[in-house]
């Protein structure tokens, strides 16, 4: 996509990984730094799949209760990969009494693929649901953000589901709440697609909900935290990664830089090795039935200091660009 004027870097200059695999349509990332490998999930298939650093992609988990697999975490401290399950009515797996009713997490051996837990979310509460993205705790509790009903489930980490929090702020037409992130300070930033607001949220207190004081972020979709205390939006709407920093505990935030997706439909992100990763996606091309599938996709580097790295297997010739 074009016509985005201040960015982090060249774009074609990026450490971005492509990779390919049939009609896959992922939609989580994750980072798995033991054997630096990326986990991408996949709203069409379901399965769950592994990328290297050289964009060679293999199957990892294939599970019949994965209708579409979204958002993705891994939990090193307990070996697990945890994934969000809905069904957006686009994968070969969809059927009525599921579709924009769905909401699983599933949970699987980070080392074997083997699924040790699968917790319904939907049956808690009445309405649609949709299992957008997760996040993890230090001690293990997992937060799911709820994008067809105004809600943030929790599961502990011996399995037992429930509804952390309801507000009439997380309510509004089409997708709602999406990307989610734990702070190490102890509380969750939450992101809004339809609006673009972003929230805080003490999962201690959970009937104290903060609106982050920043411009509009419209179509936020993943969120990712660095270890500097940086924000990065992924927008899917408008092909946008924008890069947020606090100097108060994310009562407000600035905007420090925004750069554009090499490909169409962002959706999530990961940081590994001091870097930004985020998916290309092109979902875009799934939800419209007169689209051409394809199966290319990308792992796009985004450097979060806005200097821009060399594309994987090529060399950077060119002079910064901020």
């Amino acid at each position: 996509m074009a016509g985005f004027g201040l960015l982090f870097g060249s774009a074609a200059h990026a450490q971005s990984i492509p990779f390919s695999s049939n009609e896959l349509y992922p939609e989580g990332l994750a980072y798995h730094s033991a054997d630096k490998t990326f986990f991408v999930s996949s709203i069409h298939h379901g399965r769950i799949g592994r990328v290297d650093r050289r964009g060679a992609y293999r199957p990892f988990v294939e599970d019949e209760a994965l209708v579409s697999s979204l958002g993705l975490a891994v939990d090193d401290t307990r070996n697990r990969l945890l994934v969000c399950v809905a069904d957006p009515g686009v994968s070969t797996r969809t059927n009525a009494a599921t579709q924009g009713k769905l909401a699983k997490l599933a949970i699987y051996d980070l080392k074997t693929g083997k699924r040790t837990a699968l917790v319904d979310l939907g049956g808690l509460s009445e309405g649609g649901h949709f299992a957008n993205d997760v996040a993890v705790a230090p001690d293990g509790t997992a937060y799911v953000t709820d994008s067809f009903s105004p809600q943030v489930w929790q599961v502990t980490p011996e399995g037992k589901a429930s509804v952390l929090v309801r507000n009439d702020q997380f309510t509004g037409e089409g997708f709602n709440l999406n990307g989610i992130v734990y702070h190490p300070a102890g509380y969750l930033l939450l992101a809004k697609s339809n609006d673009g607001k972003l929230f805080k949220l003490d999962p201690r207190h959970p009937e104290h909900l903060e609106t982050v004081a920043t411009p509009a972020l419209l179509g936020a979709d993943g969120l990712v935290l660095n270890n500097r205390n940086e924000l990065l939006i992924i927008q899917n709407g408008t092909g946008k990664i924008t890069r947020l920093s606090s100097a108060d505990q994310w009562g407000t935030a600035t905007v420090q830089a925004t750069t554009a997706s090499e490909k169409t439909f962002p959706t999530t992100g990961t940081w590994a090795q001091d870097h930004y990763y985020v998916l290309n996606a092109k979902l875009n091309e799934i939800f419209d039935p007169k689209a051409p599938r394809t199966s290319d996709f990308l792992i796009q580097q985004v450097p979060s200091d806005g200097q821009p790295t060399g594309r994987a297997g090529q060399s950077s010739s060119h002079g910064q660009s901020r």
